[in-house]
């Protein structure tokens, strides 16, 4: 037996790798696993070339033994094995031409908390150290007649010796240090085999114990653990119903039926292959109203898991779909820093996002109901997509729906077109808190009596998404408070009629203006479409409404308010009224009761808190008792 040290270098390296820099110790079976599924490869790749090379080991697997009193883990395989320069040059030497770069990185990693630069560099297999006080491996080449003994403790040394091994491959031994033990339990590596490498294209066999039927003792049996073959890998046609339900909830511990799924296989400049799903109801145990938890489907490289939550492969506004996206054209050790700024992800997820939109369109299409009860649970993350994607805002706006006026049901955006004249190209829509409250506005009343459709907005996103979908199609979105929405032309009479109103009432406005201050509204102006109501208030186009300022100010953004336009209807008897006392006596107190009165009626109509509501509720019954006998 010979004794090696390590390089000076290297020896940090080890020391870095096993005290505690990475909190996911499991990883170190995933790595493993991987080596040996890629030295079965090379096996495979030599054996093109040297048809004699297998010999009659041609079976292929990976078996894993557990020896719990001696409290060790042997992972084999029969691959390509290694010979006694291999091992020193694989095994004796950490990053031959990085490992200056390779130190600075995984300092830095260690400082900043970043736990996924295990496989880079070639390290993977040193993630052994994690949960090993000692690691011995025994391997053979087929291009050798001799075994090798490779030991070390991860520190400082390894020592290399001859060795008895009769067939081809390499045995890696694992002396599990204390407080690692429960690494070793059966079911758990059977969990770690399933979590990480359930789709490596060699079976993974595990001795497992087996009762005897009668019989108290026990005995082991070699079991295959894995599945070899990734249900996304597989033709559509080879998939049960069952399976895909089966494989939905294991990826999204969703245990309701989706909505639907795309299983699709992408060949050009990127491939890959995907099986994602779209929900239905609403997944107790994923909450997905919150942006800043972990989203995002399984992603496989050359089929080892390397995220559990791939975020860079879909946009926060589709958090809610689930699933697996598998591609080669990924490094195995690629990096979260990596992944942050890869072309190839970037390409991948303009894929995904276009298949998602097409697959809701045609899901809507095919079946209402269901899409409405998914639209009912999703429907404003998804509306987050309009804000935030402004290349697709159009796509994203396709396969919305929205409660409207005069509908039974939702609609979309092209269906509310179909219904409106061509000639018009305008959607109309309010926005709200609340249905009652958007269904009492008084700007409402020339569409009821016109049977122009208007969209009801009343969720919170609907503020920022309105904000940037200012046109849909050919067709333009308008709030009904803009003052010069007119659905019929009025005739020569009215026309003159409005005319003579506006000088007559110029004054009285400009009075109610300064009353209640020109720190609150920007002006005061007569609508006469109001029908029966009072007045309202209404924002200047281009300004933050109040719904919009409440949220910004629950996010803790400082919200200057904005100065409103309050709209009196001249048809109203207490505009009427309000008139007739400012001919009378302008600086009467019932004149500045009235103006009042309207300004905080005004403001809960479109659903704002009073500053005063001592003092409404006392107007209120002034007028009941005096103002209008």
């Amino acid at each position: 037996m010979t004794q090696h040290n390590f390089a000076a270098e290297t020896g940090r390296i080890l020391e870095l790798l096993t005290h505690s820099i990475y909190s996911n110790k499991e990883i170190f079976l995933r790595e493993l696993i991987s080596n040996a599924s890629d030295a079965i490869d090379k096996a495979r790749l030599k054996a093109l070339t040297d048809t004699s090379f297998l010999g009659d080991d041609t079976h292929f697997e990976i078996r894993l033994h557990i020896d719990a009193e001696a409290k060790t883990l042997t992972l084999s395989d029969n691959g390509i094995g290694m010979t006694l320069e291999e091992m020193h040059s694989h095994l004796g030497t950490i990053a031959k031409s990085g490992t200056k770069e390779f130190l600075e990185k995984l300092q830095k990693a260690k400082e900043g908390g970043e736990h996924n630069l295990i496989g880079q560099f070639g390290v993977g297999f040193y993630s052994a150290f994690m949960v090993a006080k000692q690691v011995e491996v025994v391997s053979r080449s087929g291009l050798d007649a001799k075994a090798h003994r490779w030991i070390s403790d991860g520190k400082n040394w390894y020592e290399v010796e001859d060795a008895q091994k009769e067939t081809r491959g390499t045995d890696v031994i694992l002396h599990f240090s204390e407080g690692n033990e429960e690494l070793l339990k059966e079911w758990k590596v059977k969990e770690l085999v399933k979590k990480y490498s359930n789709y490596v294209p060699v079976p993974i066999m595990l001795e497992e114990e087996v009762s005897e039927e009668a019989k108290e003792d026990t005995k082991k049996e070699w079991k295959q653990i894995n599945e070899t073959k990734a249900i996304w890998k597989k033709m559509k046609s080879e998939v049960s119903e069952e399976e895909y339900k089966d494989f939905y909830q294991s990826v999204s511990m969703d245990f309701n039926a989706p909505l639907g799924r795309i299983h699709s296989s992408t060949e050009g400049v990127v491939s890959y292959k995907s099986l994602l799903y779209i929900p239905q109801e609403t997944n107790m145990f994923a909450d997905m109203r919150d942006p800043n938890k972990d989203y995002g489907p399984k992603l496989y490289v050359q089929n080892v898991l390397i995220l559990e939550h791939a975020k860079e492969l879909l946009p926060v506004w589709l958090r809610f779909v689930s699933g697996v996206v598998e591609t080669s054209d990924l490094p195995l050790n690629i990096s979260r820093e990596m992944l942050q700024s890869n072309k190839t992800l970037d390409t991948i997820k303009k894929s995904l996002i276009k298949k998602i939109l097409s697959e809701l369109k045609k899901l809507r299409k095919d079946d209402w109901v269901k899409y409405a009860t998914f639209f009912k649970n999703y429907g404003n993350i998804l509306k987050e997509g309009v804000y935030y994607e402004q290349e697709l805002k159009e796509s994203i706006a396709e396969v919305l729906e929205f409660s409207t006026l005069l509908g039974d049901k939702n609609m979309s955006l092209d269906e509310y077109l179909e219904k409106q004249e061509w000639e018009t190209k305008t959607i109309y829509y309010i926005t709200g808190k609340s249905h009652s409250e958007v269904l009492a506005s008084p700007y409402l009343e020339q569409f009821r009596a016109s049977k122009v459709d208007v969209l009801l907005l009343t969720d919170p996103i609907d503020e920022w998404m309105i904000g940037v979908l200012d046109e849909y199609k050919w067709a333009k979105l308008k709030s009904i408070t803009s003052s010069d929405i007119e659905l019929t032309e009025k005739t020569e009479e009215e026309k003159k009629k409005q005319e003579k109103q506006s000088k007559d009432f110029k004054d009285i406005l400009e009075l109610i203006k300064n009353t209640i201050g020109s720190e609150k509204l920007e002006k005061v102006e007569l609508n006469p479409n109001l029908w029966d109501a009072l007045g309202a208030l209404k924002t200047p186009d281009g300004a933050m409404n109040p719904q919009m300022e409440k949220m910004m100010r629950a996010m803790g953004q400082a919200v200057p308010p904005t100065k409103r336009v309050l709209e009196l209807n001249p048809n109203n008897p207490l505009v009427k009224a309000m008139k007739k006392e400012f001919q009378s006596d302008i600086k009467s107190k019932k004149l500045k009761d009235i103006i009042s009165y309207a300004y905080m009626q005004a403001i809960l109509l479109e659903g704002g808190e009073l500053e005063n509501v001592t003092e409404f509720v006392n107007l209120t019954q002034t007028f009941a008792k005096d103002y209008m006998k």
